[in-house]
């Protein structure tokens, strides 16, 4: 029997994060420089939250409150309730609660710290590979 994989082997380990203080423009720049689209929000070593690409669209759309988006710092609009996952937890756990709490991104903890951060992106390259691994042949070129 295979064993079933651990976050671990998936997720993205040591990711980009911003501080709470960060203004919105910054941490657009920080994760077009890492091509990411979920950053931790942090204070000093303690996770706060999770900015999204999403949530910075969402600042800059027409009738926001705020005229550009450097008013605005990235605990302002950072998503506060996510959920943080042992890093031994079970691939299979972590997909389920995906799917069941409508989540796109989950930290990856080891203890009160952050480890790591796992995604839908990270979920499909994963299944992707696994993919080319279980059903295509080795020594084939690229035959359909």
């Amino acid at each position: 029997m295979r064993h079933m994989p651990t976050i671990t082997e998936l997720m993205t380990a040591f990711p980009a994060h911003v501080e709470e203080s960060t203004s919105l423009a910054e941490a657009a720049r920080v994760m077009e420089v890492h091509h990411c689209h979920h950053v931790p929000v942090m204070n000093h070593h303690e996770v706060t939250g999770l900015l999204t690409w999403a949530d910075i669209e969402l600042a800059r759309s027409p009738g926001h409150p705020a005229s550009d988006i450097s008013e605005l710092t990235a605990v302002d609009m950072c998503r506060r309730e996510i959920p943080a996952i042992d890093l031994h937890t079970r691939l299979d756990v972590v997909l389920d609660q995906m799917v069941t709490d409508d989540f796109d991104a989950v930290l990856i903890m080891k203890g009160d710290r952050l480890a790591g951060i796992f995604t839908l992106e990270d979920a499909a390259k994963g299944f992707s590979a696994w993919l080319k691994k279980t059903y295509l042949p080795t020594d084939d070129p690229g035959c359909a």
